[in-house]
């Protein structure tokens, strides 16, 4: 199974991008997604999207996305928040914890949770590149990558 994790779009998907998660059996959005446009693009490719609210995210398309959101796949939990900081203690049981807000790629682990920053799908800082992640599950084998553009 192939999930696509991307975060932080500010209402701009890259071409490279979208190629690459309409091959996807799932999205995570972990929040800025930045438009009405970015998010209808998102789900007309029709591919089982899971997505929340960014601090960045205004208006009244977002009414209804929630903050957090923790989402069952393939026998495991996918946990999404955008700041990593907002984290509730004790932490949310999950097998995945997908962040965004700081556009770094960046993937951890404590424990037998794996926290994951997919960075900025579509505006980079500080000149570096912008990045989804492409998670591959099959059972309890998993495989982290990121996918980087311009």
């Amino acid at each position: 199974m192939k999930i696509g994790i991307l975060s932080d779009t500010h209402g701009v998907l890259k071409d490279t991008f979208l190629d690459e998660l309409q091959s996807c059996d799932y999205l995570l959005h972990a929040g800025d997604i930045g438009s009405l446009k970015c998010y209808e693009t998102l789900k007309d490719l029709h591919v089982p999207l899971y997505i929340i609210k960014g601090n960045c995210d205004k208006g009244e398309w977002t009414k209804y996305l929630p903050e957090t959101l923790a989402a069952p796949i393939g026998g495991k939990i996918f946990y999404l928040i955008h700041k990593k900081s907002d984290l509730p203690y004790p932490q949310p049981e999950a097998d995945f914890i997908i962040t965004g807000h700081t556009h770094h790629y960046e993937v951890s682990k404590r424990g037998t949770t794996t926290f994951i920053n997919p960075g900025s799908a579509g505006r980079s800082r500080s000149g570096s590149s912008c990045t989804i992640a492409i998670l591959t599950l099959d059972g309890d084998d998993v495989s982290i990558s990121p996918i980087y553009t311009e």
